[in-house]
């Protein structure tokens, strides 16, 4: 509980609805925040759009192999990118200084609460959980599980 009704610095905007549901954020209700998933780092956000909000998340999964490394290697990552292209919410990209991007957005229920926002963004990882499955087999590097310390 809250001492004196205040709310941490980072949120301008709590509240709590008919049903129970609690409903946080900043200025405009976007919210932001990090996770790990097979020790990837990824970034997420929600972000209004015309038709209603969305959660967004991005990750960095690791360096695009060079063809030094080993052509079938590239050659089949490079094709695990293509196929994901197909996907509806996710997609694996290259970046401008060779890595393999994991973005991806999906829209959240209106008015949203944090079991919501949360389940919207599972479902983009899980979309694209098979590629990355794959893509850990595959390629030669791979995030490596970082301690905090």
């Amino acid at each position: 509980m809250l001492a004196n009704n205040t709310l941490p610095p980072d949120v301008d905007q709590m509240h709590i609805d008919a049903a129970g549901a609690v409903r946080i954020g900043r200025g405009g209700g976007l919210v932001e925040f990090g996770f790990r998933y097979m020790d990837v780092r990824f970034t997420a956000n929600t972000r209004q759009i015309q038709s209603g909000p969305i959660v967004q998340i991005s990750g960095e999964i690791a360096p695009l192999p060079y063809s030094a490394e080993g052509v079938a290697i590239r050659r089949s990552a490079m094709a695990i990118i293509d196929a994901s292209q197909e996907l509806t919410h996710t997609r694996l990209a290259i970046s401008k200084q060779k890595t393999i991007l994991c973005v991806g957005k999906a829209p959240v229920v209106s008015p949203w609460t944090p079991t919501d926002l949360i389940a919207a963004t599972v479902s983009v990882i899980l979309e694209v959980r098979p590629f990355l499955l794959i893509l850990a087999e595959i390629l030669p590097t791979w995030p490596k599980q970082q301690t905090e310390g």
